[in-house]
């Protein structure tokens, strides 16, 4: 299951808009500055992936809600307004291939278009024209009832607080249908406290029957795959903890993990979980044979850079079948992509009526260029290869220079208000005792000295 295509129209920031993702590697990232429509895109798409489950009796319901509605800026006299656009309706629609889930079926074996309309603020999402998709989940549903083997996607939503708002009211029944593998998967909070139950009773299950259970053994392998210096993941039944065993030797528990580790443990471990709960039928390949989607903000999140550089390729091994969508700030994260697996939301053009005919943006090879061109070139940083504050100081001077440049020939009164304009450009960096004390030469030089009069004649310079 993949999704080639998204319309927006009026949803949230975007009017009438067309995004294409990677459907050949499987990964999209979506980048560009704060408030060009990153988190609504996947926003979208969750809403786009819940019509799989309208049907499934899975608890998932993600429709699109009120505050979704584009507002439009209007001005009456001097009064400003926000104005849902309701009017002409909300609505998101999609298409992708879903050939995989429906194998016997040949009329799914092109991709398939499915949308969600709202027209007003307490109106109903619509779902007339996701029949396809929805009758898609029920018949899967039916199967899992009967007991047959029915390959189901995994579809997962990790939102930027994925750390911090922590379901704590998860309970399992013994045993669970395979439906608990979408349990609060569309949204974005953490769930990480679903898989630790699910992990704990498996653990403690393997001990107690000492057997081996092939999709305890899939979490166990996609982890290491994408947790740098894992050797060992494992829920110690003693200490009633989670536990990471690294290659030095060093073991701790999931809560004293730092951000980074727990940030990715708990999404690779999530997904991996969901993949086996869903496909108990693939055993110890269910990571890998699974196929769905999963949506990810800022996946560089608490991520060092030397990890960032791997992280999204640790996905895609540990998941080939998966289709990620990601945003991120982080130039290492682009360095590492394959050509067409970036959407520039800086540089994406609104739909137009010729959109089809249009010739498609070429796809550029990030992993050639230099971090400083990437941030520069792409994420449109300029000078990246100095501080903020040494380009701030570069200008000044520039500035600093052309006011000398007026010095000549001045009035006193023109000297004073020159000097008064120096001395607010170099009062910021009067902390840098050679940068400003080089600023003060020039003026000097310039014949300004503190009190606006011309310096003496600089005999130690004579040409």
């Amino acid at each position: 299951m993949k999704i080639h295509e998204l319309w927006l129209k009026n949803f949230r920031k975007f009017e009438n808009s067309k995004f294409r993702f990677n459907t050949e590697t499987g990964v999209t990232v979506l980048i560009g500055e704060n408030a060009t429509g990153k988190t609504a895109i996947l926003d979208a798409l969750s809403i786009m992936m819940g019509c799989y489950l309208l049907d499934f009796n899975a608890g998932v319901n993600r429709h699109i809600n009120k505050d979704e509605a584009r507002l439009k800026q209007v001005t009456l006299g001097d009064t400003v307004s926000l104005e849902p656009q309701w009017g002409a309706g909300v609505s998101v629609a999609c298409s992708a291939s879903v050939a995989e889930l429906a194998a016997d079926d040949p009329s799914l074996l092109e991709p398939i278009e499915w949308m969600r309309t709202k027209s007003s603020e307490n109106g109903r999402t619509t779902r007339t024209q996701a029949k396809t998709i929805t009758q898609l989940g029920k018949l899967a549903r039916d199967k899992v009832e009967k007991g047959e083997p029915v390959l189901l996607p995994v579809l997962s939503y990790y939102g930027t607080g994925r750390l911090w708002h922590i379901k704590q009211d998860v309970k399992l029944s013994k045993p669970e249908s395979r439906v608990a593998g979408y349990r609060d998967c569309l949204d974005p909070a953490s769930s990480h406290k679903l898989f630790l139950k699910w992990f704990k009773q498996l653990e403690q299950a393997s001990l107690q029957k000492n057997k081996q259970y092939g999709v305890l053994e899939a979490v166990r392998h996609a982890v290491k795959q994408c947790i740098p210096d894992c050797h060992h993941f494992y829920f110690d039944i003693e200490l009633q903890q989670l536990m990471i065993e690294l290659a030095d030797g060093q073991l701790f528990s999931f809560d004293h993990l730092s951000d980074g580790y727990r940030n990715m443990l708990a999404i690779v471990a999530d997904i991996a979980h969901r993949a086996g709960r869903l496909n108990p039928q693939l055993m110890e390949k269910a990571a890998v044979e699974t196929p769905g989607i999963v949506l990810i903000d800022e996946v560089d999140l608490h991520l060092h850079p030397k990890w960032q550089r791997r992280v999204l390729n640790d996905l895609r091994e540990a998941f080939p079948k998966v289709q990620f969508i990601v945003s991120t700030h982080s130039p290492f994260i682009i360095q590492s992509l394959k050509p067409g697996e970036v959407l520039d939301l800086n540089s994406e053009q609104p739909l137009v009526r010729d959109y089809e005919t249009a010739s498609p943006a070429p796809e550029k090879s990030f992993s050639d260029r230099s971090i400083e061109d990437i941030a520069e070139d792409i994420m449109g940083i300029p000078v990246p290869s100095r501080s903020q504050r040494l380009q701030e100081m570069h200008d000044i001077a520039l500035q600093y220079y052309e006011l000398l440049g007026k010095a000549e020939g001045a009035t006193e009164v023109e000297k004073a208000e020159l000097k008064e304009k120096l001395d607010e450009l170099s009062a910021p960096f009067s902390e840098n005792v050679a940068y400003h004390a080089f600023l003060e030469r020039k003026r000097l030089k310039a014949g300004l000295d503190e009190s606006g009069q011309a310096e003496p004649e600089d005999t130690d310079n004579r040409e």
